[in-house]
C-alpha cells in the first residue's frame, strides 16, 4: 500500500474509531500524502482552507481519486451516482449542503456511517440546522445506534420542512423504534394529511394502530398502502391472514322476522379509517415463503432479544456470559475448599469433571426457565399479526443455547489456560449430546409455557423441580458410586444420561456402563411431541389479553 492510502487509511481507522482529535493527529502527522487521499482527508477532517492547494491536482487524476474512493468502499461501476463527481462538487463547494448531504448519502450506502457523521457534523447547528442536514444526520445516527441523537435531529427536520411528508414518515419510524405507538401515529397522519399518496406513511400508521390494538383501522391503512404501492402488499396480507385466523366466525345474515329479509350482520365502524364492506379471502401463503417470513421474523426477534435481554444491567448482553461463568467457577472453588479436590471418579481433576455436568444442567435450565413468562413479558409484541409465541419461544431458545455454547466453550479454554484438563477426546460426541439436549429441552419449555399460562403457581414449582435435578442428574457424582436400587431409580432421569453422554466424549478413554441414547432419544422425542401438541392447542389463547 502507498504511502498516501496508509496515512488516509489511519485517518479513516481514527474517524470511525470516535477519534477525531487523533484522525487530525494522524494527518499532520503523515510523511506524505497524494493529492487524492489529501483531498479526501481534508474534506472528511474539514479542513476548508487547506483544501486549495489540493483540489486541482486531485480533481486533474481521477483515476486516482477513483481508487482512493473504491478503496472506501463506494461503487464506481456506473450502476449508480458518480462518487468521484460527489467529490468535485463538494471540493468546489465546501459551504453548500447539498454535496455534503450527497456525498454522505453515498458513504452511508457503502457502510460507512462514521465517515458520513464526519462530513455532517460540521454542517450542524442543532435546532437552526437546515431540513436537509438535519434529516441526513438523523439517519447516520439511526445506523450507529445512537436513537436518541437520531430522534432529536429528526424533529428539528420535521419543523424545518414542515410540509414535506418525507421527514415525516422518516420521525414516525424512529418513534415506532422506540415504542412509541401513538407519537408515531400522529407523525405518520401528518405525513398523510401533506400528501394522501404517501404509501409509506400509511404503512406506518398501520404499524402504529398495531401496536396500539386498533387491528380494524390497520388493516384499513395496510389495505391503503398496497393499493398505493404494491410493496406493502406482503405486510397487509399478513395482517388479514392473522385476522382471519385469530377472529371468530361471524354468524350469516338473519332473517328478518315477519318479512323474510336478510339483515346483514352490524359492523363497528372504524374510528381512524373505513374498513372496506367486504374483504377478499386470503390466499394461502406457500409453504417455502411461509418458512421464510418465519425466519425473518425469528432473526428479527433474535437481534432484538439480543439487545434487551439484559438491557437493565450495565454490562448488557455481556451479563448473558459472566453470570453463568460466575457461577461455575464459585462452585468450583465451594468445591475445593470443601475437600472434594480428590481424585475424580473419571479422568485426573474434580474440576472438569464437576464442569462437564454442570454446564450441561445450565444450558437445559436456562433454555426451560425462560419460556414461562413469555406471553405476559411479550404482550405488546404479540400485537403485530406477523409475530407468534412460537416465533418468540423460537428466537429466545436459540439464544439461550447460544449463549450457554459461549459459556462452555470459555470456560473449557480458561481451564486448559489454566493447565486444568485439556481438549475433548471426542467433539462429534458432544456436539450431538448438546443437540439432543436443546431439543429435550425446547419440547420441555413449549409444555412449561403452556402450562404456566394457565397456573401462575407452575412458575415456582418449575425452578424446584429445577434444584432436585441439580443434585439427582450425576453432576457431582459418578452413578457407579451410588448404591444399587438408588442407582436405578436415577437412571430413570434422562439428564443422568445427558450428563454421561457429555462426560464420554470429553474424557478420553471413557465409556460409560450406563449410557442409554436411545432410552434418551425416546425422552426427546416424546417432550417434542407433547410440548408442540399442547402449543398447538393452547396458540389462540396464548395470544388472549391476560
Amino acid at each position: 500500500m502507498a504511502a498516501g492510502q496508509k496515512a488516509l487509511a489511519a485517518v479513516v481507522a481514527a474517524i470511525e474509531g470516535g477519534r477525531p482529535e487523533a484522525a487530525a493527529a494522524q494527518y499532520d502527522t503523515a510523511g506524505s500524502h497524494g493529492p487524492a487521499e489529501a483531498l479526501v482527508a481534508l474534506l472528511l477532517l474539514d479542513r476548508r482552507a487547506a483544501l486549495m492547494a489540493v483540489v486541482a491536482p486531485a480533481l486533474a487524476d481521477a483515476a486516482a481519486l477513483g481508487d482512493v474512493l473504491r478503496h472506501l468502499g463506494l461503487r464506481l461501476d456506473g450502476s449508480g451516482p458518480d462518487p468521484v463527481a460527489a467529490v468535485h462538487r463538494l471540493a468546489r463547494l465546501p459551504d453548500a449542503e447539498n454535496p455534503r448531504a450527497h456525498l454522505a448519502s453515498l458513504l452511508l450506502d457503502a457502510g460507512r456511517p462514521r465517515l458520513a457523521e464526519a462530513l455532517l457534523l460540521p454542517a450542524w447547528q442543532h435546532a437552526a440546522t437546515s431540513a436537509l442536514i438535519a434529516r441526513a444526520l438523523s439517519g447516520t445516527w439511526m445506523l450507529l445506534g445512537q436513537d436518541s441523537r437520531a430522534l432529536d435531529a429528526a424533529r428539528i427536520a420535521v419543523d424545518a420542512a414542515p410540509e414535506a411528508p418525507e421527514p415525516l414518515e422518516h420521525l414516525a419510524g424512529l418513534l415506532l423504534r422506540a415504542g412509541q405507538p401513538g407519537p408515531a401515529l400522529l407523525a405518520a397522519g401528518r405525513a398523510i394529511a401533506v400528501d394522501p399518496k404517501a404509501h409509506q406513511a400509511w404503512r406506518l400508521a398501520s404499524s402504529g394502530l398495531l401496536d396500539l390494538g386498533q387491528t380494524e383501522e390497520a388493516i384499513a391503512a395496510a389495505n391503503r398502502a398496497a393499493r398505493l404501492s404494491q410493496l406493502h402488499a406482503p405486510h397487509a396480507e399478513l395482517i388479514r391472514t392473522a385476522l382471519a385466523a385469530d377472529r371468530p366466525r361471524v354468524p350469516g345474515p338473519a332473517p328478518e322476522a315477519g318479512r323474510g329479509k336478510a339483515v346483514p350482520p352490524t359492523r363497528r365502524a372504524a374510528t381512524w379509517a373505513q374498513v372496506p364492506a367486504v374483504r377478499p379471502a386470503p390466499r394461502r401463503m406457500p409453504l417455502g415463503r411461509a418458512l421464510a417470513v418465519r425466519a425473518r421474523v425469528i432473526d428479527a426477534l433474535l437481534l432484538r432479544e439480543t439487545r434487551t435481554m439484559f438491557s437493565a444491567s450495565r454490562l448488557g448482553y455481556a451479563w448473558a456470559l459472566v453470570e453463568p461463568l460466575s457461577h461455575v467457577l464459585l462452585l468450583s472453588v465451594v468445591f475445593m475448599f470443601l475437600g472434594h479436590d480428590s481424585q475424580p471418579p473419571i479422568g485426573d481433576s474434580m474440576l472438569t469433571f464437576y464442569m462437564t455436568g454442570v454446564l450441561a444442567f445450565l444450558f437445559f435450565s436456562h433454555l426451560t426457565e425462560r419460556a414461562m413468562d413469555l406471553p405476559a413479558a411479550n404482550r405488546s409484541l404479540l400485537l403485530v399479526p406477523a409475530v407468534g409465541i412460537f416465533d418468540i419461544l423460537a428466537s429466545k431458545s436459540v439464544l439461550s443455547a447460544v449463549t450457554d455454547l459461549v459459556v462452555a466453550a470459555t470456560t473449557f479454554a480458561l481451564l486448559i489456560g489454566f493447565g486444568v484438563g485439556g481438549l475433548p477426546a471426542d467433539p462429534a460426541q458432544m456436539v450431538a449430546c448438546y443437540l439432543v439436549l436443546f431439543l429435550l429441552a425446547f419440547g420441555i419449555a413449549c409444555m412449561n409455557l403452556v402450562v404456566s399460562s394457565y397456573s401462575a403457581a407452575w412458575d415456582k414449582l418449575w425452578p424446584t423441580v429445577l434444584r432436585v435435578q441439580y443434585f439427582t442428574c450425576g453432576v457431582f457424582y459418578h452413578p457407579l458410586d451410588m448404591p444399587e436400587d438408588i442407582r436405578s431409580l436415577i437412571l430413570l432421569n434422562p439428564l443422568v444420561h445427558v450428563t454421561e453422554w457429555m462426560r464420554q466424549g470429553y474424557f478420553r478413554g471413557y465409556e460409560s456402563p450406563f449410557l442409554d441414547i436411545p432410552y434418551l432419544l425416546q425422552w426427546t422425542i416424546g417432550s417434542l411431541t407433547l410440548g408442540t401438541l399442547l402449543f398447538a392447542a393452547a396458540a389462540r389463547q396464548l395470544r388472549q389479553p391476560a
